[in-house]
């Protein structure tokens, strides 16, 4: 499961850039959508690589982060500007997908665990 915690963190660590690189209009309400739930999604990441508890509600947030990021190009009406809203659309529904695919990933490796009981 760590690969996906490393392109989760990549594309939090994108979504804190894109705050400047794909703003093409400059809009303040973006800019801190895109560095706040980026920054989120990324120590989000870095914390489950440094940590191997399985915390199920962080990915689904993740997940939920990354559908509102796909939807920011018409939430904040730039839309008209195709590369912009090609590339965060498209990184914040692989957010979405990568957040659901490891909630239920982990919730398949812990049914799959053998449980021991002491005696």
């Amino acid at each position: 499961m760590t690969w996906r915690n490393w392109l989760m963190a990549i594309m939090g660590a994108w979504f804190v850039i894109s705050a400047w690189a794909l703003n093409p209009m400059h809009s303040q309400a973006y800019l801190w959508t895109a560095v706040i739930l980026g920054g989120l999604v990324l120590i989000g990441s870095i914390w489950e690589l440094s940590d191997f508890r399985h915390r199920n509600w962080l990915y689904y947030l993740e997940a939920v982060f990354g559908l509102y990021l796909a939807l920011t190009p018409w939430f904040y009406n730039f839309s008209r500007h195709g590369w912009a809203t090609g590339i965060t659309a498209i990184l914040g529904v692989l957010m979405l997908i990568g957040g659901l695919w490891q909630a239920w990933s982990s919730t398949d490796d812990e049914a799959r665990a053998p449980t021991h009981r002491a005696a």
